[in-house]
This record gives C-alpha cells, structure tokens and sequence, in this order.
C-alpha cells in the first residue's frame, strides 16, 4: 500500500469513527496545520528525523506512527522519541479508533511524551502486533529511568530478551549486562554467586571472589526467575535494594555496589506471598515498575513473522534454506503455543532438520505438536462411550466432566481455526469473554 493510499485509507476510518480529518502530503504542511489550527493528533509514517521535527515544533500534539517495522528496536525508538505510541501498518480499524481515542484523551499530559532519545543496534524483539506495541512502549518509558523493574509472562515469552532491551535503551547501556538464572544455580551456591566471597569462607575459597552484583557495578543485573529464590536469600536481596551494598559471604564488612537490579519470574508472586514463600516487602520493592510480556497465542499476527524469522536464522547456522509453505504458516498461526516462542522455535528446528532444503509443510510440523492437541475430533457419542468405558471398568470416574471438558476443546479449536487464530472473533462465536477463552487456552 503506498502513501497516498495509506493516507486515504486511515481518513477514512477516522471519518467513519466521528473525527475530522485533514490530509496532509509533507512534514511543512503538518507543521503549518498544527500552527495554524487546532489539531488534537497527528498520524504520521516511520520517519525518525520528520518526528524529532514534529515533536521539537509542537511538543505537547500526541504523535502516533504508523508503519511496517519488523523488530523491536524502530518501535521503541519512535516511542522514545516521544511519539504516542506506534501501530503497525497492519492494524485493523477497531485497533486504530481505540488507540486514537487514548492519544486525543492524553492531549496535553506532557508527562506522557516526556522520553529521550536513545541510538541502538537492532533489536532482539519480535512483533508487530498491537501486544506487542505496547511491550516497546513500555520498553521506552521505563529504560531510561533507574527503578527496579520486575518482567512477568509466562515461560518462553522473552522475558530475557526484554531485559536486555531495558539495557540497550537505557542510560546504563555502556556498562556491563550481567545475567544470572537463580532457577539454575544450587540454592546453596547461588548466595556466594551473587555476593562473592572471601577466601577462606568456606572449604575450597582459597582466593577471595567478586559476585555478580560487584560484577555488575555501575551497570544492569537481570535475575531470571527470581521466584525460586530461598526465603533467606530474598530477605538479603531487600537489603541490598534498600541499603544499596552487599556483604561478601564470609566477609565482614560492607560493598557500597550502584546496581541496576532487572527480575523476571514467570511465577504467582502474589499466590506465593500468600502461601509465605516470597517475602511481599520484596515484592513491592521489585515492583516499582512491571512489565507485562504476553503469551504468543495474544500476539495475533506475530508467529507468521517469528517464523520466517527463525527459519532465515536456523537456515544460516545449518547451512540449508528455510522454506516453508503458507498452509503451513497458517496451521502455525492457528496453535495455542503454551509453549511461547521458545516452543514455536524449536517446533521450527526441528522441521527444519527434517527437511532440510526442501519446503516445510503442515504434515511436518503436525506431529511436533501433539502435545498441544491431546484431544482428536471425534464425535460426542464416542466421547461419551470411551469416558463411561472408562468409569464402569473402574466402577467410579468423572465421566461427564471429561466428556464436557474435551467437548469444549474441540469447539474452541474449530473457533480458532474458522477465525484464523483471531481470539476476539472466536470468543463471540462460543458466548464467552476473550479473557474466559485465554483462560480456557492455558487450561487446555
């Protein structure tokens, strides 16, 4: 679609949505708009140098942009750049009309474009659907700021790669990454991995050792899954938020460390401190700024491109050309994913060593991903045979729930794949809430 088209598309639905619309085919014409009427938002293409432009001449006007940009790393940046926020250019018009109504509503809350400017490589984020929009916003807001964040979303959504991209955005950039999994290391190693240790400490430190927050000074800690941290070891890691210092194991005084401290957890934290197995002081300390990660089943439009993705990666690293068909993408697109992108990956991998040069179809990736389809489509009779079979030779059972619960399955599934994996849509057919189908998707 090109920019005329694009521009008369956009006034369309803004029309139909009840605002005025003016057209406008250059960045001097915007600028004499804005000067010269009352104009409560502007929606330009992916041009950096034009939205610096715009921002510096009317600073408080929300920007949004919109335009095809395949990682993270343009995003944030328009973000940071102090526009409102970016829409990809695949957006549908309810999409649009939502996202314009916020922007007009925010008009004149500078709070809310106050994000400097920050120059980087490419980013290691993947998206372009609306989830994940607001994940590089976020990203924007809270990269050049010193608070503790605390990333959250399931396992194998990116929480480490979010991390990072807190770290490249960020004014701690120049200094040291450092990463520790506390959900790897022994919980008895994991106190000295983190605070060091002096020599003679313990049997074995013959020489005294720097940890991972020493390491780290002036710089960025990410620690992944933070939630399987012992209760001891949380109520030093409160300390050392709150007093900004660390003691050595077996040291006897005091490390004055400046730590950027970055927690993931794909846990309860809430459930847990209710449970008395994580402190809730060092949650609301963790907590000063949270970053929610979606699961890839809420990135609608996101797997066709993660998927060409990987396969142009894993091509390169085997040595072969990653194809695959658009049945077969579509066949991705339509799956649940409890898995995330780290699923979605290695189902790709290993498609791809099966094929090789030749062209990945739906057949090669069906039995990668039986787990997440434990239900055959058959009819309720046999359902309903099978579950009573089952009960009688036991003499007891839950026939009727199994039967109800694989039932529900089957329709969800057939949901999904009439709607080609769009969630809204398939949530209307069955009579629920799109929160109740994500709910009903975990579950299954």
């Amino acid at each position: 679609m090109d920019e005329s088209t694009t521009r008369t598309s956009l006034a369309t639905t803004l029309d139909s949505g009840g605002y005025s619309v003016a057209q406008v085919g250059s960045q001097e014409e915007a600028l004499q708009a804005v000067e010269r009427d009352s104009v409560g938002l502007v929606i330009m293409g992916l041009d950096l140098e034009g939205l610096n432009r715009l921002k510096g001449d009317a600073p408080l006007v929300p920007i949004l942009v919109v335009g095809r940009a395949e990682g993270s790393a343009e995003a944030i940046e328009v973000v940071q750049a102090g526009a409102f926020d970016f829409l990809p250019s695949t957006y549908d018009e309810a999409e649009l009309l939502a996202l314009v109504g916020e922007a007009v509503a925010s008009a004149g809350d500078e709070d809310s474009f106050e994000v400097g400017l920050k120059e980087s490589g490419n980013g290691d984020l993947m998206g372009t659907s609306r989830a994940m929009g607001k994940v590089y916003r976020d990203i924007a807001k809270l990269a050049a700021t010193p608070v503790t964040v605390l990333v959250r979303g399931e396992t194998g959504t990116g929480k480490e790669l979010v991390a990072r991209a807190l770290w490249t955005h960020g004014h701690r950039a120049h200094r040291p990454l450092i990463v520790v999994n506390c959900a790897a290391i022994p919980e008895n190693l994991l106190e000295s991995e983190l605070f060091g240790y002096e020599k003679g400490a313990f049997t074995g430190a013959t020489v005294a050792r720097k940890g991972k927050f020493e390491q780290a000074n002036g710089g960025t800690l990410f620690l992944d899954e933070i939630g399987d941290m012992s209760l001891p070891l949380q109520a030093k890691m409160l300390r050392v938020l709150q007093e900004k210092c660390i003691e050595r194991v077996g040291g006897r005084g005091e490390v004055p460390i400046d730590v950027r401290v970055i927690a993931a957890t794909h846990q309860p934290l809430e459930k847990m401190v209710e449970e008395g197995t994580f402190r809730e002081d060092l949650l609301y300390r963790l907590q000063a700024a949270s970053l929610a990660l979606p699961p890839l089943r809420d990135r609608l439009g996101d797997v066709e491109l993660l998927a060409r993705y990987f396969l142009a990666q894993m091509g390169d690293e085997l040595g072969v050309t990653g194809k695959i068909s658009k049945e077969a993408l579509s066949y991705l697109a339509r799956q649940p994913w409890p898995g995330n992108v780290r699923q979605l990956q290695n189902v790709l991998r290993r498609a791809l060593l099966k094929r090789r040069d030749l062209v990945i179809g739906r057949e090669d990736l069906v039995e990668y991903l039986t787990q997440t389809q434990s239900v055959s489509v058959c009819s309720l009779q046999e359902l309903a045979e099978e579950a009573i079979a089952e009960a009688e030779q036991s003499g007891e059972g839950n026939a009727l729930r199994k039967v109800v619960e694989e039932a529900e399955q089957i329709t969800i599934r057939e949901a999904l794949e009439r709607s080609g994996g769009n969630q809204s849509k398939a949530a209307r057919w069955l009579g629920i809430t799109r929160l109740t189908l994500r709910e009903k998707l975990k579950r299954g």
